[in-house]
């Protein structure tokens, strides 16, 4: 039986060491740029792109001065961590699409 208590003991470790690291966020631009480009693309309405980004956890405002909506969210890992994922969306003519998709790449700061 001290075979069964051990297995027992390393799949406990295994499987908690598996939640811990299933909730840490990993940085990862390609990702995160290909999962932006899912949502959201050039020419497409430009309030669908904004309610879509939105609807994916996403802040939007207009960046002061400009014509340029920039959204934003904030990814937090359980190392203490944060990570700002930032999108520019930069509109055609008078708002009606999307001209530009600008991803831009992930900073994050913590101790």
């Amino acid at each position: 039986m001290p075979d069964t208590a051990a297995r027992l003991r390393r799949s406990l470790l295994a499987g908690a060491a598996g939640a811990c690291l299933s909730g840490c966020y990993a940085v990862n631009d390609a990702r995160f740029s290909a999962h932006v480009q899912a949502l959201v693309a050039a020419g497409m309405p430009f309030a669908a792109a904004v309610r879509r980004l939105e609807d994916d956890g996403f802040a939007c405002d207009p960046r002061g001065g400009t014509n340029v909506h920039s959204c934003a969210r904030t990814r937090r890992s359980l190392l203490s961590y944060a990570c700002v994922e930032r999108v520019d969306l930069v509109p055609a003519h008078g708002h009606a699409s999307v001209e530009r998709v600008e991803v831009a790449r992930i900073v994050c700061a913590g101790p």
